[in-house]
């Protein structure tokens, strides 16, 4: 099971449609992988800098790899 909180699921739902099921296939590796493919698109789309978004989207990548 991947340790991860309701409000880290309820702000990447506003980035990632399908977060739910891919959080409750409970592999750490594909939800940390569709997290990172959103980080990278939106590195992309900046001009090779995160925005804002990028930059929460990071902090959570972060957090769920070291509560997990």
């Amino acid at each position: 099971m991947i340790e991860i909180t309701k409000a880290q699921v309820q702000f990447l739902k506003q980035h990632i449609g399908n977060i739910e099921e891919v959080v409750s296939e409970g592999d750490l590796q594909i939800l940390l992988e569709v997290i990172d493919d959103k980080i990278v698109n939106n590195i992309l789309g900046n001009d090779d800098e995160p925005d804002e978004t990028g930059i929460k989207l990071q902090k959570v990548y972060d957090q769920i790899y070291n509560q997990n």
